[in-house]
């Protein structure tokens, strides 16, 4: 199985709106001259990140722990207004350096949605669109699966962004 859905109850408050999100760049050149050849002009695309090894708030350390995998690395994100990574899949190139990654197969990543659906949020996972969903509820997918995530509604879009491998 490649996808997974789930849901864990909340544990985490409000704190993730007021961190400092950092909007980089696509590093990732080859992604991005593709897009802009599909005509995704004039919109940012990527989104806000906050991760370690910055300082977390004390609640984050709960989502190391959702998973049975190893070398958990977590991260904030923020989609505002027109923020969207159109299909793709992740390279996890600082993952694969960091932990010495020989088996890009054990690589897992998963979002765990913040907050409840707002209109005009957006995931694709495997060719499946996922929305209304509820704060809690999470999908995770292995390293190679396409996805799509956007934010083409008004409110901010917050997700946790989790990166591990399986044993």
């Amino acid at each position: 199985m490649k996808v997974k859905f789930g849901h864990v109850e909340p544990w985490w408050d409000d704190s993730f709106k007021n961190l400092d999100y950092q909007y980089a760049p696509i590093k990732n050149t080859w992604d991005k001259e593709r897009w802009e050849q599909q005509g995704y002009l004039g919109v940012t695309l990527n989104g806000g990140l906050y991760g370690m090894p910055r300082p977390m708030p004390d609640y984050a350390e709960g989502f190391t722990k959702m998973f049975d995998w190893d070398n958990v690395g977590i991260a904030f994100y923020c989609m505002r207004t027109l923020d969207m990574l159109p299909l793709h899949r992740d390279h996890y190139v600082t993952y694969i350096n960091k932990y010495n990654v020989n088996n890009n197969a054990k690589i897992w990543r998963a979002i765990v949605f913040l907050e409840d659906w707002r209109s005009g949020h957006y995931i694709e996972v495997d060719g499946k669109p996922i929305v209304d969903w509820r704060r809690g509820d999470y999908v995770a997918w292995n390293y190679d699966v396409e996805h799509f995530a956007g934010n083409f509604g008004t409110d901010p879009r917050y997700t946790m962004q989790i990166t591990g491998m399986t044993r």
